[in-house]
């Protein structure tokens, strides 16, 4: 049977960003050293969830759920462990190689290909006779031949088996079909995902098609777009359409346009705007905004001109704002949304009017609020919605300038405006009322020095380690998980904390372990702690040794026989208690 050697595991662990792989999940906030958020494995209302990113692991202090970046994938997304190496290694860009065989031979190769033959497939028929109606469709919208192919642009017939039907003689595996997003299943039966669609492929940021995006035209179907589910090599805020074509541009430029659409990327890259890119698939998030600081540190928005699209540029404006990346937002006309706009007008008004008169994002804010002629309390419920946005951003000079602003725009001061943010709520790490899972006690003296010791391994000092390794007489722990959980990590004290966790194959070991990791205290004198816990298992092992003699001493009594020799053993286990 094919392996994964332990050499390329131990890589993706050391490699692997745990934050970065959690908050493709859940929203994260940073308190202090680590960050929390609410926990993915249970309902909660309160964040229990804790990610450690200086050691690699994660731990919820309320469902007790705790690992590394590969435990994470496999629990979040139902993954085998070989897929989840493969998943991580592919973003990582570490070669999965297997001794013994080659089980993964086709897998991510399959998915990549399978896609690129479904892009080529619908781009045909876009432009054969079933794709007649959709490609008017296009052009109609001012979308050209041109970029048409450049962006792949197809059609998915109205046909269950379509695609199915085309890949079925290139002998993918199952486990492909089932995993690469493009097709159902019901009674053990694949049929195509995608059908009576436009297909816009999603490429990934170094240019592999991994997802697409459907759009219906000639319905009134309510589901406008249908995208990918997320899979192996798709994960929805990772990825922004148009990036593999815009970055560049972005890179020239200074800064990138964010659009709602597919076809407003389209259309501005047509018009020469090509530093342009859209969400998705998904509603835009603090994972987006670290994505988009890898390739820029401006964003214009430019979202429909509808209600909606005003409080949706609201929203991931203040979401950019929070992660450090200037916003400014693009007005786009009522009614009309950024496709529409430049198709009608050209792409030197658009550049005029949109790009340079862009209002950054309180003044767009105010502006669309009509903040100028609102009367007082309604002011106040303006300045009140920014400022409960504004106490969530880190950096003191971004705040202080929107306070500024805000005291200049409604005529208070501002240190009258400073007092009007809303106070942040304490967080409560032990506050665990939706702790579901019985919790395993370990309260005797033995069990916690036991847990001291671990504590050492995991936190302490080399010296402090080598002592605990010196010292220790692993039999004087009576508790059988924690005389376990020792006899596994002593030999791999100097192993990181997400190789430690990786060596844990059970459940409830790795629950210990990680919620002991996130606990460091820094103020713990470790060498102090490991003498102390040392002595403790000692102490503690002699008083049991005595108790054990003296009933033994009993016994001999009544049966009239000598205890001398007992009583001295007992003497000196006294003696050595007191030393």
């Amino acid at each position: 049977m094919a392996r994964i050697s332990q050499e390329t595991i131990d890589r993706i662990n050391d490699s692997a960003d745990i934050v970065e792989v959690v908050s493709r999940t859940v929203e994260l906030k940073k308190r202090g050293r680590n960050y929390f958020g609410l926990c993915p494995f249970h309902d909660e209302k309160t964040p229990s969830f804790s990610v450690a990113p200086d050691k690699g692991i994660y731990h919820c202090f309320g469902c007790g759920k705790g690992g590394n970046s590969v435990n994470f994938i496999i629990e979040n997304e139902k993954l085998s462990f070989v897929e989840a190496l493969q998943q991580l290694g592919h973003q990582l860009n570490i070669e999965v190689n297997f001794s013994g065989g080659n089980e993964s031979r086709g897998f991510f190769d399959g998915l990549y290909k399978i896609h690129e033959t479904a892009s080529s497939l619908y781009h045909k028929t876009l432009l054969s006779d079933r794709g007649e109606r959709a490609l008017k469709y296009l052009t109609d919208r001012g979308l050209s031949q041109e970029m048409i192919k450049y962006f792949n642009v197809g059609f998915a017939p109205e046909s269950s088996k379509y695609l199915l039907n085309t890949i079925q003689s290139d002998g993918y595996e199952k486990q492909v079909l089932e995993k690469c997003g493009l097709f159902g299943a019901s009674k053990n039966e694949f049929f195509d995902r995608f059908r009576s669609r436009i297909m816009f492929p999603i490429w990934n940021a170094s240019g592999k098609i991994v997802g697409f995006g459907g759009r219906v035209f000639a319905s009134d179907d309510p589901a406008k777009y249908m995208n990918s589910p997320e899979t192996p090599i798709y994960k929805k805020s990772d990825i922004f359409y148009g990036l593999h074509q815009a970055r560049e541009s972005i890179r020239k430029e200074g800064f990138v346009i964010l659009v709602e659409g597919y076809t407003d990327v389209i259309q501005l890259f047509q018009n020469g705007i090509k530093n342009c890119v859209a969400v998705s698939g998904t509603a835009f998030s603090e994972r987006h905004v670290g994505q988009l600081n890898k390739f820029t540190s401006k964003v214009l928005l430019a979202y429909d001109g509808d209600f909606a699209g005003v409080s949706a540029a609201l929203k991931t404006g203040y979401h950019l704002i929070k992660g450090g990346i200037e916003c400014e937002v693009i007005e786009i006309p009522d009614k009309l949304d950024p496709d529409e706009w430049i198709s009608k007008s050209g792409p030197e008004i658009f550049k005029s009017k949109g790009i340079q008169r862009s209002l950054n994002l309180i003044d767009y804010h105010l502006k669309t609020s009509n903040f100028a002629e609102l009367n007082a309390p309604k002011k106040s419920e303006i300045v009140h919605q920014i400022l409960t946005e504004v106490k969530e951003i880190a950096n003191p000079i971004i705040s202080n300038e929107i306070i500024k602003k805000l005291a200049e725009k409604s005529g208070v001061e501002e240190s009258d405006i400073k007092k009007m943010i809303p106070q942040k709520k304490s967080f409560r790490m032990n506050d665990n009322q939706d702790n579901y899972q019985e919790e395993q006690l370990f309260d005797s003296i033995n069990d916690k020095a036991a847990f001291g010791i671990i504590k050492v391994i995991l936190h302490g000092e080399l010296d402090a380690k080598e002592w605990i390794n010196d010292n220790l007489e692993i039999d004087k722990i009576r508790n059988k998980i924690l005389k376990n959980l020792l006899s596994i990590l002593l030999p791999k004290m100097k192993a990181s904390s997400s190789e430690l966790v990786s060596i844990l194959e059970n459940e409830k070991d790795r629950k210990i372990i990680t919620e002991i990791m996130v606990e460091e205290d820094s103020s713990i004198d470790f060498m102090q702690m490991a003498v102390d816990c040392i002595s403790t298992l000692k102490k503690d092992f002699a008083n049991e040794e005595i108790q054990r003699y003296r009933s033994k001493i009993r016994e001999m009594e009544a049966s009239g026989k000598d205890t001398t020799e007992l009583m001295n053993e007992v003497l000196q286990l006294q003696k050595d208690i007191n030393a």
